[in-house]
This record gives C-alpha cells, structure tokens and sequence, in this order.
C-alpha cells in the first residue's frame, strides 16, 4: 500500500512538468542620528511601522522568503521577517510571518504581509486614506486577485483587482503598556476589510485614456472595551455578517452601534484618469474618505486626497512627479447627529463631526502598535505626548510634491516635500492652527558588480509646530540574494 501512495505521488509531481524551488534571504541594517524630539517625519512614517520615532535610533532585520513554483501557474510561497530594534515600543517583533498559494493570479494567504493595495504611488505619495504602508502589518486570512485580471466578456478592455480579509491585533501588550495609567482602552480587536477595483484600458493601445474605479471598505470590531465598563463586544458568527454587510447590531451590541452600524467603518472611493503615449503618461485622481453615511453621501466631498502624476519613460533623470492635496478638515461639518431619532427622520444621516480615524468604543482608533494604518498626515496615536490613544490631529490641510529619477545607472533618487496645517479635532481643537514642513531626500545606490548590495542615505528635515524642529540622516545597508546561488 505505502508503495502506491509513492507511485501516485510520484506520478503527480511528474505531471506538473517541472518545478522550480527559491529560497531568498535579505539582511538590513539602519540607523538614524537626529536632533530635536523625534526621528524626522518622512524618515519614520510609511516605513511599515519599523522606523522608531524616538531619535538617534535603529535596527536589523532579517527575512527568509521561500517559494516553490510548479507547472500551470501552482505557487506555494512562505516568509519569515524579524526585526529587532533600538528606542522601539518593542526591542524584538515579527515583522512578516506568513504562507500563502497561488494559482495564476488567484491568491490566499494566511498571517502577516506587508501589502500595498492602492492606486496611490507607494515611495511618493502621502498614503492611503484607509491602508497605507505607515503601520506595521496584522494577522489576517486574505483571499485576493492581488494584480489586474481581465473582466470576463469584455475582450480584454475591463480589468479588476480585490481582495477579502479577516484579521485581528496582537498590540494588546503595547497598549497596556504605553497608555496613560486609567486612560481608557481596547484590545483584542477583529478586523475586516475587502476592496474591489476596476480598470479600463485599450489593449492594442490605439486609445491613449485609460481609467480606475474602485472602493475600499475596512472595520475595526469584537474585542473587549473599557467603555461604559462594557466588556466584551459581539463577535458571533451573525455578528461578522453584519460587518460585512455594514448592519447594525442587535441588543447585545453598545447602543450606539444598535443606531448605526457594527464596528468601526471606514473607506474610500477611488477615481483616477490618465492619459498615456510612448514618452510620458499623465493622471489625475481623487481618493475621496468616508466613515459613515454622510461620507458615503459625499457630504464631505472637499475632504480627501486630490492629486496627479505624471511619469516620464524617456527620461532617466526624473522619472516620475505626484503632486498631491490633501484635505480632512470639513468631516461633513460640526455637529454629529442633528437628527437623531431614527423613527421621527428616517432619511437623516446624522449630521457630521466624523472625527476620522477615531471611535468612541475602539479607543486606539484606526492604528496599530500606535501608528496609523491610513495616512500619516493625521498624526498617529504614538506622537501624544499625555499617552492617551486615539489622534489628536485629524483635521489637516496639505501640500505634497515628490520626485524620483535615475542619476546614473546605478544611483537613484527620491524626494519628497510637504507643507501641512493641523486644527486638532473638532472636538479637542488646537488653540492656534499648528504647521509644519517635512522633507525627505534619499539617495540609493546598487552597485552593479556587488550583486545584492544596496546602500541607502537619507537627509530629512521637520519644521513648525506639530512635530517641533528636528534633522537628521539615516543609512541603510541592505544585502539579498538567492541561498544556493553561485553567482
């Protein structure tokens, strides 16, 4: 009997034709030597929470990567990613932890990613308003089409992309321990967040526009909540229903959540429009924020990311331009629920005061390990210098500008630049408007005959009132390849 299970699987890995086996490694090392209170602004933030915010710091960081491929399109692929770091809320953590499977542009993976879903440019941008690359990555099972896949019936003109996900935080610990003594608090959260995109564009490239629609939706939910000494917040099988369809709880649920929906929601509309020839392609686009139904209705429409790029393909030099406006500052206006009573308006959407970002019942609001997992304009959690959780800073106005190019073959460039205006909240205002200007100029070079060698300078510069006067440069000195490779 053992000898035909051999031969049946025998047989089934010689029909796959063949199969391929990498095993990549990576090891960087990265430090920061400031003046002022905190690492520089754009040397810390959407860096995957890695970078500490406390000065004169840094880290290594050493990752496995394995993956097998095998005929028609079968990948199995599992990483491991530690980090230990100086000055950090946490001197060891798991950065990466994951396996996933594949088949053809079908993907599942279990644990914890760093991903980037967004139409937004992941090294120029701000970030995006509901998952950036700011905050370390979390646990999660993601069923995902991770790149665009043809629409079927559409002859190749329609194209999508999503995913579907359940998580949950495991920064109850940094919680407990970084929060003000009697401050109030959650932990043990569940999340869930799914997106779905699609894009036109000419396959023969006879027609030079191409567009993006999509939306992204995320929850924060369950876990146990020091609110009204509540305790332990729904989390049934009926209750991630209603996360999902976005319903509102039943009697166990906190009334407010009995009110409106179940969890804490938040989400974008995405819009962009490019123009594209065989020297530069051109877009627009608007990443429009929600929160409830007064965000979903666009009462809010000023708020969110209004922006453009343009990328040039002949010119190594400057390679790509995003110039952004960024705007949270109207939440569809001052008051909250000016029409409460659902019976006596049942079409009112409850008035405004969205206070992005922050939620009654879920305390660290959207954050992990204290960073935001939006964008880093609405100042984290970690920043608070009282130690109470939530953001203090959610009501900003800014201008951004970064630039990347090629200096030669080897060494390239990025720069970025952003002027901004902060009102606190509205329910905690600051009394005078606080601004800053952060900026970043990072220089990479990739020697060519040092195969795998990487060695990046960082120069950053904080001025104004949020985040105080600090400069400082950074160095990282990175090392990857193939485990087994002779060359």
């Amino acid at each position: 009997m053992l000898k035909k299970y051999i031969y049946l699987l025998f047989l089934l890995f010689a029909s796959t034709g063949y199969s391929q086996e990498i095993l990549d490694y990576r090891f960087d090392v990265f430090g920061t030597a400031s003046t002022g209170a905190y690492t520089p602004f754009w040397i810390t933030s959407n860096t995957y929470g890695i970078v500490p915010l406390r000065p004169n710091t840094g880290y290594a960081r050493g990752d496995l990567q394995w993956k097998h491929t095998f005929r028609d399109n079968i990948q199995l692929e599992a990483e491991a990613d530690v980090v230990t770091a100086a000055k950090s809320a946490s001197s060891v953590w798991i950065q990466q932890l994951y396996a996933a499977a594949s088949y053809g542009n079908v993907r599942l993976y279990a644990g914890a990613k760093e991903r980037y879903n967004s139409m937004l440019d992941k090294d120029l941008s701000t970030g995006d308003m509901t998952y950036s690359p700011n905050a370390r990555p979390m646990p999660e099972i993601n069923f995902a089409f991770p790149d665009y896949t043809n629409f079927p019936f559409t002859k190749r003109y329609v194209q999508f992309k999503g995913d579907f996900a359940l998580g949950k935080s495991f920064d109850n610990d940094y919680i407990r321990r970084t929060k003000a003594p009697g401050a109030p608090y959650s932990v043990n959260m569940l999340w869930h967040h799914k997106s779905l995109f699609f894009k036109w564009e000419d396959p023969n490239g006879r027609f030079p526009f191409w567009g993006i629609i999509g939306l992204e939706h995320g929850v924060q939910w369950a876990g146990w909540t020091t609110y009204g000494n509540f305790g332990n917040n729904p989390s049934s099988l009926k209750d991630l229903m209603r996360i999902i369809l976005c319903e509102s709880g039943d009697s166990r649920a906190i009334q407010g959540e009995q009110v409106n929906v179940l969890g804490n929601h938040v989400g974008t509309y995405n819009v962009k429009v490019a123009y594209k020839n065989k020297k530069v392609q051109a877009a627009l686009y608007k990443q429009h924020y929600f929160e409830d139904n007064s965000g979903l209705e666009m009462a809010n429409w000023r708020d969110g990311i209004w922006g453009g790029e343009i990328a040039f393909f002949n010119q190594p030099y400057l390679q790509k331009i995003v110039l952004e406006y960024v705007q949270t500052t109207n939440q569809s206006g001052p008051l909250h629920f000016l029409s409460y009573d659902a019976k006596l308006y049942p079409n009112s959407r409850g008035g405004g005061n969205d206070d992005y970002y922050n939620n009654g019942v879920y305390y660290s609001g959207w954050s992990y390990f204290g960073r935001a997992i939006g964008n880093a304009l609405l100042t984290s959690p970690e920043y608070n210098a009282d130690h109470l959780l939530g953001f203090q800073n959610n009501r900003v106005k800014a201008v951004h500008l970064g630039i990347e190019g090629k200096i030669t073959s080897e060494f390239s460039y990025r720069t970025l630049f952003t002027g901004m205006q902060g009102w606190g909240t509205m329910y905690r205002p600051f009394l005078q408007r606080e601004d800053d200007f952060s900026s970043l100029i990072e220089c990479t070079y990739h020697p060519i005959k040092q195969k795998g060698w990487t060695f990046a300078l960082q120069v950053s510069l904080d001025k104004g009132d949020l985040y105080g006067d600090n400069f400082g440069c950074s160095l990282k000195i990175s090392k990857a390849g193939i485990i087994g490779d002779k060359n």
